[in-house]
């Protein structure tokens, strides 16, 4: 699989994330034509024989940050159970 060199600061958009043109997810990166494309999606699309990379695949619907799924966290422990109060 080739590598693709994107080093230049032209391959990066500071201004906003456009969704990528091969899997639909937001990325503020850009490919030597200046569209939207994430450099992994840009490398698969170099060594799938199956297309002349040319064509996009379908967008994800819903590319709303605020739905994608959280990262796991570790629970937080349970509380400790308060003792009864003593009298002596």
């Amino acid at each position: 699989m080739a590598l693709l060199n994107w080093r230049d600061a032209r391959h990066f958009d500071h201004t906003r994330d456009l969704p990528c043109r091969w899997c639909g997810r937001p990325t503020p990166l850009r490919d030597d034509q200046r569209r939207p494309s994430h450099k992994v999606c840009a490398e698969a699309q170099q060594t799938t024989p199956a297309t002349t990379g040319d064509e996009p695949r379908a967008p994800v619907l819903d590319p709303d940050p605020q739905l994608r799924p959280q990262a796991r966290r570790a629970p937080h422990p349970a509380p400790e159970p308060e003792l009864p109060a003593v009298l002596w």
